[in-house]
């Protein structure tokens, strides 16, 4: 158990002198993945112009066979994978389109088809540049997955395709700028070969009011809904990327957690509860959060090209309140070693940092407004359970899911992602793959 002096005095300057622990580095991958804004939409885009494309030149050969059948076969459906649909379409030229006009242009022996020559040529034209066109937008995809399997061999050609595919719109997206780590890399591809799809995570704070904590229902600090919450103000850059994936059809699970045990893992000891905070009926207004936060994502909302999820579209995403979940002895085992001696894990400037960006949570208009404000030393031990708070919630992370990428939505971005790495292996030696929403902060 680490005292409140202790705490203070190592943050403001330690009088034995102590030294802290070096800053993690996280490893690099051998090769860079390319970052190329847009290209989710760009892979999409072409995969939308061959389809119409093959409609178009479904119905030209239709229209032919319908009254000159001859030696051909029937036409297939158009299938809805993009590769499938690539060779259909040169099934298409090679069966039809080509042989067609073979009979139309072909001088003295030249036959009448229902479709002119010109209109099958107009076809044919446009449904080859179509697959150029969707050949060129996904070579990036090609060249990356060539590489995955030259450095992770084992897996199925699909599964390097769609992690390809998932680098490449992740990449474009983290505001970190830095090539995906070899770490977040491997998760993907387990992932992916086990389950045909990406696994991500994205922590939600709970929308709260403190100012009604001296009421008469001080449960009402809880909000009971989204808007002009802190989700509210990322939903449309995280509807950016869950865009991107869906336009590269990257399939995705989602599993977010509701952050509802900030108070009680770290507030409520240097900010004591009100004496009358109704626990049941602030339980309940916890686990009416999960099935908010859970609209709030989903919902469908107008947008220039019609309606579109505000950020995430499908079944596959889970919501879960960090409140209903028992820590596990290895949860428990991690914010007890942290508590007990936070500079094995953290720096002296870690700690300075936390303490500023709280610091400021209490001014007029701010997160924790309506709170009495610490002195330095009790928010030092806030500061230090907040740290071992993180580090749980990462060891959680590693049960639920290893192979899980976080969507990482917090400021500092680089300070968050050691706060959770800290648990996710123990050591922080081997960080928590993260994409980030926010540029890292200095250092």
């Amino acid at each position: 158990m680490i005292t409140e002096s202790l705490v203070y005095y190592a943050v403001a300057g330690d009088p034995t002198g102590r030294q802290a622990g070096a800053l993690l580095a996280p490893p690099r991958p051998p090769r860079a993945v390319p970052r190329i804004p847009g290209v989710g939409e760009a892979l999409a885009q072409a995969r939308a112009l061959l389809r119409r494309r093959v409609d178009e030149a479904h119905e030209a050969v239709e229209a032919v066979l319908a009254e000159a059948p001859g030696p051909f076969p029937d036409v297939p459906a158009a299938p809805e994978d993009r590769r499938a649909l690539e060779d259909h379409a040169h099934a298409l030229l090679h069966t039809y389109l080509d042989p067609f006009m073979a009979m139309v242009f072909n001088g003295e022996k030249s036959v009448r088809l229902p479709v002119s020559g010109k209109r099958l040529k107009k076809v044919s034209r446009r449904l080859h540049d179509a697959l150029e066109g969707c050949a060129a937008a996904h070579r990036p995809v090609a060249r990356l997955a060539e590489v995955l399997a030259d450095e992770h061999p084992g897996c199925r050609a699909t599964t390097y395709e769609r992690v390809s595919a998932a680098l490449l719109v992740l990449a474009a997206w983290d505001a970190s700028h830095r090539s995906p780590a070899k770490h977040l890399t491997e998760s993907l591809l387990r992932s992916v070969e086990r389950d045909g799809r990406i696994r991500l995570g994205l922590f939600v704070c709970p929308p709260v009011d403190f100012t009604r904590i001296s009421g008469d229902r001080p449960e009402l600090y809880v909000r009971d809904h989204l808007h002009g919450s802190v989700l509210s103000r990322l939903a449309g850059r995280l509807r950016e990327l869950f865009r991107g994936l869906e336009d590269a059809q990257v399939e995705v699970d989602l599993r977010t957690l509701v952050g509802d045990t900030d108070e009680d893992d770290y507030l409520w000891y240097g900010v004591p509860a009100p004496a009358h905070l109704d626990r049941v009926a602030l339980d309940a207004r916890r686990e009416a959060l999960v099935s908010a936060v859970a609209e709030y994502l989903t919902e469908e909302v107008p947008s220039a090209r019609g309606s579109r999820p505000r950020v995430f579209r499908g079944a596959a995403l889970t919501v879960q309140r960090l409140s209903a979940m028992a820590p596990s002895t290895q949860c428990r085992d991690v914010y007890a070693s942290v508590l007990a001696d936070p500079f094995t894990h953290f720096d002296r400037r870690d700690i300075e940092a936390e303490m500023a960006i709280m610091r400021g949570l209490w001014e007029p208009g701010s997160y924790y407004e309506g709170l009495p404000e610490p002195d330095d030393a009790t928010l030092a031990d806030i500061v230090v359970r907040k740290f071992a708070t993180y580090a749980m919630q990462g060891r959680l992370l590693r049960e639920l899911e290893p192979d899980l990428v976080l969507v990482q939505t917090e400021r500092p971005p680089l300070l968050r992602a050691r706060m959770l790495s800290v648990g996710w292996d123990g050591t922080g030696r081997s960080p928590l793959p993260t994409v980030d929403f926010f540029e890292p902060e200095d250092g």
